[in-house]
């Protein structure tokens, strides 16, 4: 099975191939969910079902990339997608504010890697911990995966980089509001050496996606996937790929956030024009690190698409202020970033009617 390099047979193929089978294996682990014994976490559980099923369907995209293996990426990416979107419900949704508990909630996500080993007691510091294994068995589900993947080493020292970097992002996040700051700039200060230059809340967006995750394992199913390989499809989502995608994701979110008093990266930009030409920066140096991978044309599609996705959301598209900055972003990520935007729109539009009429 080829990667797609056209942007029409790439939607009819998401439409018709990858959206199903991320419906099948999500419905799979959704009865699950439903079984857990303690109200609590079958409530944050579901919660993940109900709001944030998109997440596993844009993860699904990236499953193309692993060719015929195409179906076991996605029975990895849906059930660590789903681990990520439960435990941030579990961090943010809770009273608790220790970061021990947020560490040892995660160390699900470390455990995925690592078939065969024993797995960590992440309910620990909680005293609501009835999950009736399901936490367990969404990493189980990541483990079937990961072992019969043959070319799985040449991804790992990445794969397990990019996972920690998201863990210790929801740790440091989660902690109490007057000690969140202080934490997030320390942490970056101790990476900061081997970044190229930018902020602290720039390079904590960049830890924020799953996207290199997705894109390292689906590589990995190909046959003759190296180490070299491996690192150019790293270097391509981090930093820069994921930070577009996450810098996005707050940009959209900022009046929400601020209602909410929650905590925006976007709000630490000087001014709006600073902003806008940092996420240029970023997007033009995500779409030059995709020139150098196999399949450039498929990860181009990748970051084309992460800008037309959130940018064809209502909160972008329907404000008049920012939507002089959107057009540009959009132009600027290319031609298909455009019809992957009005197609976006068109979707989205359908998918709100379907909800409305049932």
């Amino acid at each position: 099975m080829t990667v797609p390099t056209n942007s029409l047979l790439l939607m009819r193929k998401i439409y018709k191939t990858i959206f199903p089978a991320v419906k099948t294996e999500w419905s799979k682990w959704k009865e699950l969910a439903e079984q857990i014994p303690n109200p609590e976490l079958r409530k944050q559980a579901m919660d993940v079902y109900e709001k944030k099923y998109f997440h596993c369907e844009a993860g699904g995209v990236i499953s193309m990339l692993a060719g015929n293996s195409q179906k076991e990426a996605i029975s990895f990416i849906v059930p660590y997608q789903l681990i990520c979107d439960y435990l941030d419900n579990l961090c943010d949704q809770t009273t608790s504010f220790d970061p021990n508990d947020f560490a040892a909630l995660h160390e699900a996500l470390r455990d995925c890697f690592f078939p065969g080993h024993p797995k960590s007691d992440y309910y620990r510091f909680r005293e609501t911990k009835n999950d009736g294994g399901y936490l367990d068995a969404l990493v189980d589900g990541c483990r079937q995966v990961v072992e019969k993947m043959p070319f799985f080493g040449a991804a790992k020292p990445h794969v397990l980089d990019l996972s920690r970097y998201y863990s210790e992002l929801q740790i440091h996040k989660h902690v109490r509001e007057e000690e969140r700051e202080e934490r997030l700039v320390r942490w970056f200060e101790s990476y900061k050496a081997d970044l190229p230059e930018m902020e602290w809340y720039e390079f904590a967006a960049c830890t924020g996606s799953t996207v290199g995750v997705y894109c390292l394992m689906s590589c990995a199913m190909q046959p003759a996937f190296t180490p070299t390989y491996a690192k150019m499809v790293r270097d391509c989502y981090f930093p820069y790929g994921q930070g577009i995608h996450i810098l996005l994701d707050y940009f959209i979110d900022q009046e929400e956030d601020m209602e909410d008093g929650e905590l925006n990266f976007c709000t630490y930009y000087n001014s709006e024009t600073e902003m806008m030409e940092r996420f240029l920066h970023f997007l033009r140096q995500a779409k030059k690190g995709t020139e150098r991978l196999p399949h450039a044309k498929f990860h181009s599609f990748l970051i084309e698409g992460i800008v037309a996705v959130y940018l064809s959301e209502e909160k972008a598209a329907g404000k008049k202020s920012v939507r002089g900055h959107c057009r540009k972003l959009v132009h600027t990520a290319g031609a298909a970033s455009i019809f992957f935007y009005w197609n976006g729109r068109t979707y989205k539009t359908y998918r709100k009617m379907r909800q409305a009429g049932r």
